[in-house]
């Protein structure tokens, strides 16, 4: 905890370090030459010394505004309008929970919306009614009047966004993922961050119009400015730990570097203190210098913010009110949108930052770097777009098409999936591909269009990948046959392989190397250059031959028929009709010893589970051929494999193995 506390203030200095002195040099060519601390020193010199015209001015405020009847109808604006705005919404609360208890969230969302905009709309007519009687709207209680119900109307504007998202009396429709007890503190704590900046700003105004000089309205922002800076760190400082819960809970389970967020969602209020430090010393800076950019600057940035952080809670919660392990096509155009807002954020921010706040540019100076950041961020969300776009498509087919069970037994007689398709095999290699060259590509063209010069890079990469293909021949040889080996088709996930030294089962490959597992639970990791061949027994079809042994005189001609029709019956039925190639048949004697008789059977059949034919043909024959007067043969082995037989396998594939083998 304290190394993030650490980096998180060697950050804050780093951009203080490269801040200020910008600020000092811009001071210092505004006034002609001399120090920062000097011009600081002298502006704050003067205004201390007009404080007494500023106590002077309040003093003569009840005659410039015609009395107490002005006061009063000042007073009226605000208590008529909340009072409008109180009774519209509590005419409307049953209204209201109806809406929200029938309707999905972001129609109860927008429906509640709908009915707070009415109230506000009450509170607007109530004040304007209020307004009307102030008589003349150029007199000074009518411009005060109509300016304090714009104020009035800003601050109930922005409370009912706040409402619309922490919903504190309706937690249904509530955007924001936080309990009832967060969400009535943060209200409050929201609606300081507005009014605050808002008393600071009538507060001049009313300076203004009511004919205040400007040394005494010099004197007056001074002093509010650090009141109201003071206020708002606060804020930040009294309700960090709701901000931190709200910010914490829009981290998802499986987030990417899901920890390093939380800690900056619960550490927030480190960047905040410094935020409204900094804000602060932007609003003394532009009083003293006369700069009104660097206060509006961080205006601009405290709002994209604040809306950022609305927008950022609303996708939450339209993108997680479903469960689901793999993204939807909702969630692929969510992501892109929301990278789209950000990085537009972003530019006004450092548009904002760079122009108004630190004054390191004008306008139509930093106009070129600002069109090459949009054309970026505009490249920068077209390539993510076709990421997603292309790895939504990889996932729905690799949801689609799962690999086959790893624990599905030989001996099993279900109609287990055995080998990967192509397309599904090549999809984990296709997929980091595909990333990797669009992030190379995206990269570069990203950095092209902000006017970095991308040659160097281009150049770097081929010096190194050349010397790292010089210094690594092995690891070169090894990618170089993976590549020709998967282009070739040579195997797939899920078959049968023997590479010479060991044999197993592919369960699944990188870029060097293949991974075999043995039947017997072994997992060999062989380099692609080390495989001088590949056999594959579960391609295509594989012929099984076995033989029986029957005792001396048995009719051959009588179990080649029964064998011939048993085996075009099995070729008709659903369970063995995906499976034979050529039905059971009887090839003839193989042997003829003291008192048996050896014939040999074969079939073709896919290289699925071909021995699952056999146990059913050989429990078929044995049912069968007693009550045919066919006898196999007593005293001796009545059932043998020639070379080697089947040998059971926890594998899918490896019954089609040693039926390859069985079959030369």
């Amino acid at each position: 905890m304290q190394s993030r506390k650490g980096l998180v203030a060697v950050a804050g200095g780093l951009i203080a370090a490269w801040a200020l002195p910008v600020v000092a040099q811009v001071a210092e060519a505004k006034s002609g030459g001399s120090s920062f601390l000097d011009v600081i020193t002298a502006k704050l010199e003067v205004a201390i010394s007009h404080f007494p015209a500023l106590i002077a001015h309040l003093l003569r405020l009840p005659e410039i505004i015609s009395g107490a009847r002005t006061a009063l109808l000042l007073a009226a604006i605000v208590i008529a309008g909340l009072a409008a705005e109180y009774i519209v919404r509590l005419v409307l609360r049953g209204v209201r929970v109806r809406a929200l208890s029938n309707a999905s969230p972001v129609q109860g969302f927008v429906r509640a919306f709908l009915f707070d905009a009415v109230a506000l709309a009450a509170l607007w007519i109530a004040g304007r009614l209020v307004v009307g009687q102030m008589g003349d709207s150029q007199s000074i209680g009518g411009r005060l009047g109509q300016q304090l119900l714009m104020v009035l109307v800003y601050w109930r504007g922005f409370n009912l966004v706040f409402r619309a998202w922490l919903r504190p009396d309706a937690p249904v429709g509530r955007i924001a993922p936080v309990d009832d007890t967060t969400a009535r503190r943060l209200m409050v704590a929201l609606n300081l961050l507005i009014v605050l900046p808002l008393a600071d700003d009538y507060q001049e105004r009313v300076l203004k119009v009511t004919g205040a000089g400007p040394h005494a309205i010099e004197v007056s922002n001074l002093f509010f400015t650090v009141v109201v800076s003071l206020g708002l760190l606060a804020v930040v400082w009294h309700w960090r730990r709701e901000m931190a819960a709200w910010l914490a809970a829009m981290v998802g389970e499986n987030a990417l570097a899901r920890q390093l967020k939380l800690d900056m969602a619960r550490n927030w209020w480190m960047v905040g203190l410094a935020f409204y430090g900094f804000t602060g010393v932007a609003e003394l800076y532009g009083e003293l210098m006369g700069n009104e950019a660097a206060p509006a600057g961080m205006d601009v940035i405290e709002s994209l913010l604040i809306g950022l952080l609305l927008f950022e809670t609303l996708m939450y919660r339209v993108t997680h009110h479903v469960v689901s392990e793999l993204p939807m096509a909702g969630d692929v155009a969510a992501d892109c949108l929301r990278l789209a807002v950000r990085l537009y954020a972003a530019i006004l921010i450092v548009n904002a930052f760079m122009v108004q706040v630190v004054a390191a540019a004008t306008p139509a100076e930093w106009a070129p770097h600002d069109r090459g950041a949009k054309i970026a961020a505009i490249s920068a969300v077209l390539i993510y777009a076709l990421w997603r776009f292309i790895r939504y498509r990889m996932d729905s087919y690799v949801a689609a098409n799962p690999l086959p069970s790893a624990d599905a037994g030989g001996d099993a007689e279900d109609d287990v999936k055995v080998s990967a398709s192509r397309l599904r095999t090549l999809m984990p290699l296709l997929r980091v591909v595909a990333g990797v060259t669009i992030a190379v590509v995206g990269t570069l063209l990203v950095l092209s269009e902000l006017g970095i010069n991308i040659t160097p890079l281009i150049a770097g990469a081929s010096v190194l990948g050349l010397a790292v293909s010089f210094g690594s021949q092995s690891l070169v040889r090894d990618v170089v046959s993976g590549v020709f080996f998967l282009a070739e088709d040579s195997f797939r996930i899920g078959e049968y392989l023997d590479c010479g030294r060991v044999k197993g089962t592919v369960e699944g490959f990188s870029v060097r190397s293949l991974r075999l597992r043995h039947q017997n639970g072994q997992l060999h990791i062989v380099p692609f250059g080390q495989v001088g061949h590949i056999t594959n027994f579960s391609r295509d079809w594989t012929a099984v031959k076995f033989s029986l042994a029957f005792a001396h005189g048995t009719d051959i001609e009588l179990v080649r028929k029964t064998v011939k029709k048993m085996g075009l019956d099995m070729m008709e039925e659903a369970q063995f009709k995906s499976v034979l190639l050529q039905p059971l048949k009887m090839q003839g004697v193989v042997d003829i010893k003291d008192s048996t008789v050896i014939l040999r059977f074969k079939y073709m059949a896919k290289p699925n589970n071909p021995g699952v034919v056999q146990r059913i043909a050989v429990r078929r024959m044995y049912d069968k051929f007693p009550a045919l007067g066919i006898q196999f043969a007593q005293g001796t082995t009545t059932f043998q494999m020639p070379m080697g037989g089947f040998a059971p396998a926890p594998a899918p594939a490896s019954t089609a193995a040693p039926a390859a083998k069985a079959a030369e």
